[in-house]
């Protein structure tokens, strides 16, 4: 694996009131043992330096997670390239950049250092609480966790890495592991951060914005959907379920989800603030004119992709539901920006990360920076208990799942057995996810997790190969998709040459 050699903890960037800058680093043998970790300080801005380094790998994240799904066409101008055309029109190429892992290796080898070393500070600091170091430590796995359920969902066989690197004289084995045995990993992670993980914190930005048991079992339930353990993701949101089912956000008020973020159904987002990083999500979803502070005018942001607008993604609602639920009504969903900006055509925003009140076209302006990134909220839960409850025949249970997300967007609920059983429920359910979770960066994943089942294996097909976002037509994208390898990324084109251990898949060799 190329590039996973730097010196660890000088990847930090931290979150904390009393350190804005890049931490000085050493060699790393002596950095490590000699001069950090030492204290309990020391240790949280580590903490804090996990959570920051997420962010350097949050376009993968989306990227891999969303932009193969039908809700995607390709933008204009220099923000729009190849290779996010090669991943829309399931043509992809190993020297893709957008391959590239590198950032996840490098958040998930900053995590373990922070394993391996955050114990040896309660040795030199005293007055470290070991019960706060425990509950940091479940973060911690939570978090590598995460990484690698990003990885396992896109690549399938990919190296664990379980150390971090501290010395030239480490060997590490860098081929590709089966998705079992990183499923397996992933899941003892997420047994011991259950376990040792913080119930809630006092801090709003914290509670939301940092791993809680309820982002554990969020996750968790996640990865025994993925892993076709039905009753396992049930009895995970069964506790989810008891702290959230009387929190989901009222019809009106829905916009709170997203502007200002940190809602009562949310259970763990990626936050943004006046410093540290600036969110991309206006980088994805924004191609819009503002004034800067000279008085210029300049294209703030152009899309890397816009919306399908073939997609027949809110269907009409009758007059009395047109204004309550603007997250399906697509007047306000996706607003289209006519303007032409230096070039670039106009474009379709979405505007439920963007915009700063509901039912007009009001920008965040100033604030356009900290839209934050939502992991998890509970109406996600709610759509997986569906697809649990659905593969156990228990299509009842599963329609209960699907209302509770439309009553409380105000609109009409399904009459009993409306959605149908199986294709039919789970085409169904796929559009109902895109209604409610639409560009929140999982519905490829969604998708390629229903498909894999015997049985289900056209509607993936189907839904990415019917009225194709580039125009392609339905035969060329079935027969690229008709192998179930290609519905996982290659490796980088850089990692295969770099990286002895790792084979290049047989289906991308020729490519």
């Amino acid at each position: 694996m190329a590039n996973l050699k730097y010196s660890i903890l000088g990847l930090f960037l931290l979150f904390t009131t009393s350190c804005d800058k890049i931490l000085d680093v050493d060699v790393p043998d002596n950095l490590v043992h000699d001069e950090f970790w030492q204290n309990r300080d020391q240790v949280y801005a580590a903490l804090m330096g996990m959570y920051s380094s997420m962010h350097d790998a949050m376009n993968s994240y989306h990227v891999w997670g969303d932009v193969r799904s039908s809700l995607y066409a390709p933008g204009s101008g220099d923000a729009y390239n190849a290779s996010y055309g090669q991943l829309m029109q399931h043509d992809i190429y190993p020297a893709n950049g957008l391959l590239s892992w590198r950032t996840v290796y490098r958040s998930i080898s900053i995590i373990n250092s922070f394993i391996k070393n955050a114990p040896s500070a309660l040795e030199h600091d005293i007055t470290f609480n070991p019960d706060e170091l425990r509950t940091m430590m479940g973060e911690a796995y939570a978090l590598r966790a995460l990484n690698y359920f990003y990885l396992v969902r896109a690549f399938k066989d990919v190296p664990i890495l379980d150390e971090p690197y501290e010395s030239d004289n480490q060997q590490f084995d860098l081929s590709a592991h089966p998705e079992v045995d990183v499923l397996n990993f992933v899941e003892a992670d997420l047994e011991r951060a259950l376990g040792d993980a913080p119930a809630t914190f006092d801090d709003v930005r914290h509670r939301y914005g940092r791993i809680t048991k309820n982002a554990v079992r969020a996750l968790w339930a996640d990865v025994k959907l993925w892993r076709n353990d039905f009753e396992g993701c049930l009895d995970l949101c069964q506790a989810l379920d008891a702290q959230y089912a009387s929190t989901l956000v009222e019809p009106l008020s829905w916009y709170t989800i997203f502007n200002p973020g940190n809602s009562a159904e949310s259970i763990l987002e990626y936050q943004y603030g006046l410093q540290g990083p600036t969110s991309p999500v206006y980088g994805w979803f924004a191609a819009f004119n503002r004034v800067d502070a000279d008085g210029e005018r300049y294209l703030a942001n152009a899309t890397n992709v816009r919306l399908n607008s073939q997609e027949v993604l809110y269907p009409p609602t009758s007059l009395e539901h047109s204004s309550s639920d603007t997250i399906r009504l697509s007047s306000f969903a996706m607003l289209r920006n006519t303007a032409v900006f230096n070039g670039f055509g106009p474009a379709l925003e979405v505007y439920k990360f963007l915009g700063s009140v509901p039912y007009q076209a009001n920008y965040r302006a100033a604030n356009n920076r900290i839209p934050n990134y939502i992991f998890y909220r509970y109406r996600e839960v709610l759509f997986m208990k569906a697809e649990a409850y659905a593969m156990l025949n228990r299509y009842v249970e599963a329609e209960q799942q699907i209302n509770l997300v439309r009553r409380h967007c105000d609109i009409p609920e399904l009459t009993p057995g409306e959605s149908g059983e199986g294709v039919e429920f789970m085409s169904r359910l796929l559009m109902e996810r895109e209604f409610e979770l639409g560009f929140e960066g999982k519905e490829w994943f969604a998708a390629v997790r229903i498909s894999r089942r015997p049985g289900y294996e056209n509607i993936l097909i189907d839904k990415a190969a019917t009225d194709h976002s580039m125009g392609r037509p339905y035969q060329v994208i079935r027969a690229r998709l008709l192998d179930q390898e290609s519905w996982f990324l290659p490796y980088h084109l850089t990692e295969v040459e770099n990286n002895p251990q790792l084979d290049q898949k047989s289906f991308y060799r020729n490519k």
